[in-house]
């Protein structure tokens, strides 16, 4: 019996506890204990992707994006639309700037040096984390959960007071949070989360805050947090919704004109996303005659309806609350069909089941105001509604071309982890004085789920350790869908040293028996992505390109002339077709086609290394010359300038 006494909030019933069981108890309830702790869980679960490579969008959003790479384009938007890059590219760089500024600190800082990416990204998750802790440890000292004459053990902030502590360890290792934290491009998520998590926190201690200063000062600093998550991603778009909530929930009285006019600068932040998104179809109407195609989070290429992307969301948010308790089958590219009956079971049963737990948190904020004794339980109805509306903007009735991403589930995990355990708490009883939700039987659960969670999320990461792992293992769980198949014959392509070359000659080089084993594999990844999706023009081109690596000219040939015209504006099946006709010994055919690339598209730089090495391959120089000139200024490669700096010589050119 003296062994439970240690873990009694004040003094036990029997009596004051010893100095040496005091001593352990006020190490166990100091916060600097409980923030040390989440963060060297949250450091050992990430200790094995810091070196994790650019995988998927990193490359063509990150990695080649010529965006980051000058601080000029975060001034100048007409150099942004100027820019010959793809319009997605430059949407998402207007919409979201705030997150690519951080990029492209890291590019000043140590260029693609993946590492440093990683870093940044697991610094957010683990600020991310103190700040729910922070959360959770000042709502639990707002007017609704501070009893009136009460003993202090009954206190809430008493009773609960390991809280915090349980629910930041269980955000910070949950495996469902891995694609958000090691997914480089999805820094918008954790970056997001900083600012929303942090307005709302500096907004709770305004309103906390005894001094008019202090009071003045945190929310001037949470309308600024506002505006940052506005401009970093578009689900910020609920944020002042929650702070409303929030205050109707945890601060009692009526609305006076005081306490709305406080909320409206927070309400007016809600215009700057539609507002800009308007701006860029203006800008693209104008410079395309066409419309703002999106950016990465807003795209509709397949053009769903609101109506059917809304009833898919049923049963995808029913899976990331699945995920979220029993985090098993997690998968980069989910297979996930696209509803268009109502009355179907895979669309009423995720129905009935978001719309009860929908309506339990609501019954439970209600009977939290009523009744003074579950007030406690309004963290639970909070956390339930903070997951709804945080997920609204990206599953409801906006579509999205891709129905599911785990990493959507991120800031919407917060609420849904707050609740769970708050719930646990206020439903175990107390036992000797004491809550049993504190008890060591408690505290040992409670660190076994930690360990289990931490090891599965650990265990999630080691298939982000590379391109190829991470797309076998989506393979495996997505087996007839077109994208994995074509992203693993790209993984595995880039492993090969002829993917690494600009000349056709050396890509023809002998291989050995294993990397002939991997083209194999290639060939086959690739043409089975073709025959889920004959219409894939990218597919059929890194075919015929893997094909022509193993000299399969004629096979190359019709792949080629079938993703040109899948894909009539796409550059690259003329410039390998160009490739095929170099190594079967055919230079004009081949120049011919070099140029076509080049003419659709001028920004394509192996088009014109290829033009280049044909040229120098007939002793062209003056011509060679300009095309690798021109392959520089589009992407400046350091083994380039011994061979610009050679030809200048040979041209006479100085």
């Amino acid at each position: 019996m003296k062994k439970r006494k240690k873990t009694i909030i004040g003094e036990a019933p029997h009596g004051p506890a010893a100095p040496e069981q005091a001593e352990e108890l006020n190490l166990r309830r100091d916060p600097l204990v409980h923030i040390l702790l989440v963060l060297a869980v949250g450091f050992a679960v990430y200790s094995n992707i810091i070196w994790a490579p650019f995988v998927f969008d990193d490359q063509p959003f990150l990695a080649g994006n010529p965006l980051i790479k000058d601080f000029g384009f975060f001034t100048d938007p007409q150099r942004v639309l100027a820019l010959p890059v793809n319009p997605d590219l430059k949407n998402n760089f207007m919409l979201r700037p705030v997150a690519y500024f951080t990029f492209a600190l890291n590019y000043a800082l140590h260029g693609l040096n993946v590492g440093g990416y990683h870093v940044v990204n697991l610094l957010l998750h683990l600020v991310n984390a103190l700040l729910v802790y922070l959360l959770v440890w000042l709502t639990l000292r707002t007017p609704l959960l501070r009893m009136e004459g009460g003993e202090e053990a009954d206190q809430p902030a008493e009773r609960f007071y390991y809280l915090p502590l349980a629910g930041t360890l269980l955000f910070v290792c949950h495996p469902l949070q891995t694609q958000a934290v090691t997914y480089v491009i999805q820094r918008f998520v954790p970056l997001v989360a900083l600012f929303y998590i942090g307005a709302l926190v500096l907004y709770v201690a305004g309103r906390l805050a005894a001094g008019k200063a202090s009071r003045n000062g945190l929310y001037l600093a949470s309308l600024l947090a506002s505006v940052l998550a506005m401009k970093t991603k578009e689900n910020a778009f609920t944020l002042p919704v929650l702070i409303l909530l929030y205050e109707w929930v945890f601060f009692r009285g009526a609305f006076t004109a005081a306490r709305l006019l406080r909320l409206v600068p927070f309400a007016l932040t809600m215009a700057i996303i539609p507002v800009k998104l308007m701006q860029l179809s203006s800008m693209a109407a104008t410079a395309q005659g066409g419309k703002v195609a999106g950016a990465v989070n807003l795209v509709n290429f397949k053009q769903v309806s609101s109506w059917e992307y809304l009833m898919t969301q049923f049963g995808v948010v029913a899976t990331y609350l699945r995920l979220l308790l029993l985090p098993v089958g997690q998968n980069f590219d989910y297979d996930y069909p696209l509803q268009k009956v109502f009355l179907a079971p895979a669309v009423l049963l995720p129905l009935a089941l978001l719309l009860a737990l929908a309506g339990l948190g609501g019954w439970l904020l209600f009977r939290s105001r009523r009744d003074p004794r579950c007030a406690p339980l309004a963290l639970v109805g909070f956390g339930i509604w903070w997951f709804f509306i945080t997920l609204s903007v990206e599953s409801s009735v906006v579509p999205i071309d891709d129905l599911i991403f785990e990493h959507r589930a991120y800031l919407p995990s917060v609420g849904f982890l707050v609740a769970a355990v708050t719930g646990v708490f206020f439903l175990l009883p107390r036992r000797a004085g004491a809550p049993v939700a504190t008890s060591r039987p408690a505290v040992a659960i409670l660190a076994l789920l930690v360990t289990a969670s931490a090891a599965a999320a650990y265990a999630r990461n080691t298939v982000w350790e590379t391109p190829v792992s991470l797309w076998r293992d989506a393979v495996s769980k997505s087996p007839a869908k077109h994208r994995p198949h074509f992203s693993l014959g790209v993984a595995l392509a880039d492993t090969l040293p002829p993917w690494h070359t600009d000349d056709v000659n050396v890509m023809l080089q002998p291989m050995d028996a294993r990397q002939n084993e991997v083209l194999g594999e290639v060939v086959r990844e690739f043409q089975t992505a073709i025959k889920l999706d004959p219409q894939s023009g990218a597919a059929h081109t890194f075919l015929g390109g893997a094909l022509l690596v193993q000299k399969r000219y004629r096979e190359a040939a019709d792949a080629l002339t079938t993703a040109a015209r899948l894909e009539p504006n796409d550059g690259r099946p003329h410039a390998f077709m160009g490739q095929v006709l170099e190594a079967q010994g055919d230079l004009a055919g081949a120049r011919r086609k070099y140029q076509e690339a080049i003419a659709l598209e001028p920004s394509a730089q192996y088009a014109h290394l290829f033009l280049a090495l044909l040229h120098l391959r007939e002793r062209r120089h003056a011509e060679a010359l300009a095309e690798f000139e021109t392959a520089y200024a589009l992407s400046p490669r350091a083994d380039l300038i011994a061979t610009i700096a050679r030809l200048r010589d040979v041209a006479g050119v100085h």
